[in-house]
């Protein structure tokens, strides 16, 4: 047994010398310009690379400055990202400070001054896009529409009042269809899974507005459509390819069931096409007045004659996808708000029912919902689906006013929860207060169900983007699509709120989930539902 235990143990301590090996070989935070792979370190580059780890040295640190000890704090980041950035910004509220995470350091952005001069950054100074497809997935963000195809998302955005009607039809057609309407059922209450009904919900409404009737209605696509909603729930898997060499990393994401689904929904999408096209010849330019109001036709009324079907497959479907996890996580927290706080149902029911009664259901009446519009901007404040903001990549040194240098290479973000809850700026800012924001329109702008009186109160509204409210992002790359998701989320909240009452059995709201800097609801857990 003896010599049994000295060879678990001696296996035990090979085991963590490679894991230490295999940090030192494959880390970024080292180098924050280079892939520090064992290439580099064959070729003598590591002296350049720590070199160049001196140049943050400069920088406040949150944790460790050692570089090995430094992976304590990058599990701790990954772990508990609310707390050690809460930590860090009480720390360093007015200037930047850094955080380990796997693969590299990480600049967190606190102060409003310095996140008013960063958002005016030109993309000759820093990259968005670099920053949303880099390995680290603790750095990863769900929903932001920045990597999708920019002429999709203008496109959605000009064609939004004309959608309204769409969405509307098919958020009754989905919650009808998932909520039971027997007149026995209709007595009481219901317990639903609200993260499956939420998801199914906008997935359809997506799929309607991207590809019309046909595919919304096809049970095998909406079905995967919610699985894959459901995929940033896979922390393990994900995180598990920040530990290993980036072509290992990579085959393990190609083999994993969310990529193999995201290949079958590519596949099934290029089938529509070419059948739609066979049917009912979309567009391949512009000028046909007489083409249907949809993403995929705008898509081939835009696109030049060498853009393949398998391209716009692959552009439809990041859309799709950004979209669904996106409006389903935040259409879910907003629920979890209600149910957990029903008092602010009834003022918000008489909001839209008013309005509703005058206008009908369309763009405008949507944006002269302010309690409606309040209630998800606060939903938000409270529980966005991201802890940080603004995430780039520097491409040159970027120099703060009060001198404090960025290196080329580094990655810098915004601490966006820890400014949602400063009280500083927030009255209260641990409290939910559902009409926050619909009362600072009521103070300066008068009756806030006044019609037509919408227009002035753009400063606190939802899609508005301030160096107090970054859930969308601030400056020249907030996010394009805020405008859509704003749409579904309010109408499907407004629908919900005229239909039904919810409510938790406890009355309590469920825990988010933290998966990296991602602050996620709970997706298992039921809400009682009951007609009205």
């Amino acid at each position: 047994m003896d010599v049994e235990g000295g060879h678990s143990s001696a296996i035990f301590v090979f085991l963590l010398a490679g894991i230490a090996l295999l940090f030192l070989l494959k880390s970024e935070r080292a180098e924050p310009n280079a892939s520090f792979l064992c290439s580099t370190f064959v070729r003598f580059e590591r002296v350049q690379a720590l070199t160049c780890f001196l140049q943050l040295k400069h920088i406040p640190t949150l944790g460790t400055k050692n570089y090995l000890l430094s992976y304590v704090d990058a599990l701790r980041f990954t772990l508990l990202c609310p707390e050690r950035l809460q930590r860090g910004y009480e720390k360093y509220r007015t200037t930047v400070f850094k955080v380990a995470t796997w693969n590299r350091w990480l600049v967190l952005i606190t102060g409003t001054r310095a996140i008013e001069e960063f958002r005016k950054a030109s993309e000759d100074q820093v990259s968005l896009v670099d920053a949303a497809s880099g390995p680290d997935a603790s750095l990863f963000h769900i929903g932001h529409f920045q990597a999708v195809d920019p002429q999709l998302i203008s496109g959605l955005t000009r064609n939004l009042a004309f959608l309204v009607p769409s969405i509307k039809e098919e958020i009754t057609l989905a919650l009808n269809s998932a909520i039971p309407t027997t007149s026995e059922a209709s007595m009481g209450w219901q317990e639903l899974d609200a993260m499956f009904l939420v998801a199914n919900v906008t997935t359809k409404v997506v799929n309607r507005v991207i590809f019309g009737s046909p595919l919304t209605r096809d049970e095998q696509y909406a079905q995967m459509s919610i699985d894959q909603a459901r995929d940033v729930y896979g922390f393990s898997s994900t995180n598990l390819c920040t530990l290993l060499p980036r072509a290992i990393a990579s085959l393990t994401r190609a083999l994993s069931n969310a990529n193999q689904r995201r290949r079958r929904l590519r596949s099934m999408i290029i089938t529509f096409i070419s059948q739609t096209k066979e049917t009912s010849q979309l567009p391949t330019q512009k000028g046909n007045e007489e083409r249907p109001n949809d993403v995929l036709t705008w898509a081939f009324a835009d696109a030049s004659n060498r853009t393949s079907v398998g391209d716009v497959a692959s552009h439809i479907l990041d859309l799709s996808t950004t979209a669904n996890q996106m409006i389903t996580m935040t259409i879910t927290h907003a629920l979890y708000h209600l149910a957990a706080n029903p008092k602010f149902a009834a003022p918000m029911r008489k909001e839209t029912e008013w309005i509703v009664s005058r206008e009908g259901w369309n763009k405008q009446s949507l944006d002269h919902m302010f309690k409606v519009d309040s209630f998800v901007k606060e939903s938000t404040r409270m529980s966005n689906i991201s802890s940080v903001s603004m995430t780039r990549k520097i491409l040159s040194p970027f120099t703060f006013s009060d001198g404090m240098q960025i290196p080329k290479g580094t990655f810098i973000a915004a601490a966006a929860r820890p400014r949602h809850l400063d009280s500083t700026i927030y009255a209260s800012p641990d409290t939910f207060d559902g009409f926050r924001f619909s009362k600072l329109h009521e103070r300066q702008y008068g009756d806030d169900l006044t019609p037509g009186g919408g227009s002035s109160g753009m400063p606190f509204q939802l899609v508005t983007t301030t160096s107090d409210y970054l859930v969308w992002g601030y400056g020249r790359h907030a996010c394009p699509g805020r405008f859509f998701a704003a749409v579904v989320v309010k109408m499907m909240l407004a629908y919900v709120i005229l239909h039904y009452d919810v409510r938790f059995e406890d009355g309590l709201r469920p825990k988010d989930v933290v998966v990296g800097t991602n602050y996620l609801p709970d997706p298992n857990a039921k809400i009682l539902f009951r007609r009205r």
